[in-house]
């Protein structure tokens, strides 16, 4: 650690993202740092994680037991394409292999993200790849679903209305909480909280559609507003996680 500050002068934080097997060694070595009254002591930061298990059990590379990336990316994204082919029967491969693989990532790792670090997660594709609930084809499909509202639409977004739904303003209140999340998220190094964030803020989307029309609705344009402010948020806030959205599901 010593030499990574020297050959860093300017490094102002080291975050050593472990698993939490070897807590001891890491509270052991920040120990031991402390005692030789190390000016980088401060600095260094053990961020530990829980181990990742698949349903048939936890992985081991001396024992064989594990499984590659790129054996287990092809297994998600054939299970993705399946799912695609029930929802969009037209498809054509290009199409198909292209949305399989960005939703496939998009559970991998939200199914991840959202777990708190301490957690020991046990991944299943199947609940992954559910286009309903708590995961990333979800949010990927809400946010699809706020883009084709907004291509449909002949008028433009305009934040001025006579009068607020409750959905309206539920919607609103989580999309303005954005900031305040993801600077909660930074100072707790803890990407599960704009992982939970999203998802919420896909719900209250989603009540926000069902209950409050938008085209050809008297509040169009307010309403087109707030769906192209909850589309940004929602995007920035799954790039902030590492996953790209889709424009079409």
């Amino acid at each position: 650690m010593e030499k990574k500050f020297k050959d860093f002068p300017d490094l102002e934080k080291c975050i050593n993202i472990v698993a939490d097997e070897q807590n001891l060694h890491f509270l052991q070595l920040i120990k031991t740092l402390e005692i030789m009254n190390s000016p980088h002591v401060k600095k260094f930061k053990h961020l530990a994680f829980g181990l990742v298990r698949l349903p048939s059990g936890k992985m081991s590379s001396r024992t064989g037991d594990n499984i590659l990336y790129s054996d287990f990316i092809k297994e998600v994204s054939e299970f993705a394409g399946k799912r695609i082919k029930e929802r969009a029967k037209k498809i054509s491969k290009k199409d198909l292999e292209k949305r399989a693989l960005a939703i496939s990532i998009a559970a991998i790792k939200f199914a991840m993200l959202r777990q708190n670090l301490n957690k020991v997660i046990v991944f299943s594709k199947e609940d992954a790849l559910n286009f309903e609930g708590d995961t990333g084809p979800y949010l990927l499909y809400s946010y699809a679903r706020a883009k084709s509202i907004l291509k449909k639409s002949k008028k433009k977004p305009n934040l001025e209305t006579n009068k607020v739904e409750q959905k309206e303003l539920e919607l609103a209140k989580k999309i303005h909480e954005f900031d305040e999340v993801v600077t909660h998220a930074f100072n707790s190094l803890s990407p599960s909280i704009i992982a939970n964030y999203s998802y919420q803020l896909a719900q209250s989307f989603n009540e926000f559609y069902h209950t409050c029309p938008v085209i050809d609705s008297e509040q169009e344009s307010f309403r087109l507003f707030l769906v192209q402010a909850f589309a940004y948020k929602l995007k920035t806030s799954l790039n902030l996680l590492g996953i790209d959205v889709l424009e079409e599901m």
